[in-house]
């Protein structure tokens, strides 16, 4: 008997860590023996923002779908609030979701469909003006949904999502079809439900977002866990370098013979040399290794026409670690 089998057999998941809202070991989907999600361990700290992020087709909605029992794993086990993921039951009413666009009668006001959704879920109608409140909705709240822009009903779909008031917030890219103000809105919202103790999952492909509101990164590639951690150590840990643009493109090579002359590592890129810096070295020696570059380059007769230290982005990590395209993400 395999790992996997004996842990699909063991109905008796160890706790997760005190800390760890969802958690998951090896958990699997597969369709049409195509394995869309690949054996993911996750562990989502409480209390922060964690984003998800992946290329197209790297199998986040299906593992959102898994978390919230709207799919059944084909392998694997874990935990949601402390609760088992294959009773979904035990802690839905903890959860909020917003995912692959919010449905709503078209012919009542984003009001109407809220208070119907409380009257559903037991939960008190005094929540329905609150949570409009909370979205920037509280003035078109008698509007009928057919009304709505595409931005409107997602905001709509975020209400519905805070109607119980939950624990845990999964949302699969809450920010589409916003306007810029909008989009500021919802990270401001975000925000204030994480300082509040909040638990956010939200996917999304805009990096930019996600690297000013979410303290906790996950990424997925071909179904696969890549990365999942604090965001700040994704961004450190990848190579800082320096890029040197000389005023004669016929001095490249020769800006690289000297940097190979220091044993640093050089190469030519689209006209650019660029130098790669240990990661380890603090901002005060990256840029005395830019100015010793520099006298160099001025002995040598080259002038420079650019020079400056880079610094791996967010973006410049998934990119690494994805082999994405820059369509996949913004």
């Amino acid at each position: 008997m395999s790992v996997m089998e004996s842990r699909r057999q063991d109905p008796l998941l160890r706790p997760a860590p005190t800390g760890v809202v969802v958690r998951t070991v090896d958990l699997t989907k597969e369709y049409g023996g195509r394995r869309v999600v690949d054996a993911v361990n996750l562990e989502l700290p409480s209390g922060v923002i964690s984003g998800f992020v992946g290329p197209n087709g790297a199998g986040k909605t299906t593992t959102i779908r898994m978390l919230l029992g709207l799919v059944t794993p084909t392998a694997g086990e874990g935990q949601v609030l402390s609760q088992p993921l294959g009773n979904p039951a035990s802690y839905l009413p903890r959860v909020g979701a917003l995912i692959e666009g919010p449905a709503f009668a078209a012919a009542l006001s984003g009001r109407e469909n809220l208070r119907a959704l409380a009257a559903a879920g037991g939960l008190p109608i005094s929540r329905v003006d609150n949570v409009l409140e909370r979205v920037g909705l509280a003035e078109r709240g008698r509007d009928p949904f057919k009304k709505y822009s595409l931005g409107m009903k997602q905001r709509l779909g975020l209400a519905a999502a805070l109607l119980p008031d939950p624990e845990l917030l999964v949302l699969d890219e809450p920010t589409n079809g916003l306007d810029p103000a909008g989009i500021l809105q919802m990270r401001d919202l975000l925000a204030s439900l994480r300082d509040e103790g909040k638990t956010i999952f939200v996917s999304s492909h805009l990096l930019s977002e996600l690297e000013q509101i979410a303290g906790h990164l996950v990424i997925i590639r071909q179904g696969s866990l890549v990365f999942q951690g604090p965001l700040e150590e994704l961004v450190q840990a990848q190579q800082p370098e320096l890029r040197l643009e000389p005023e004669e493109a016929k001095d490249a090579d020769l800006l690289t013979d000297i940097a190979s002359a220091l044993d640093w590592t050089a190469d030519i890129v689209a006209g650019q040399v660029r130098v790669l810096i240990p990661a380890h070295l603090s901002e005060g020696e990256q840029r005395h290794r830019a100015a010793e570059l520099n006298r160099r380059a001025h002995s040598a007769g080259v002038n420079l026409a650019r020079l400056e230290i880079h610094r791996p982005s967010l973006e410049d990590a998934f990119f690494e670690l994805t082999g994405a395209s820059s369509g996949d993400v913004h």
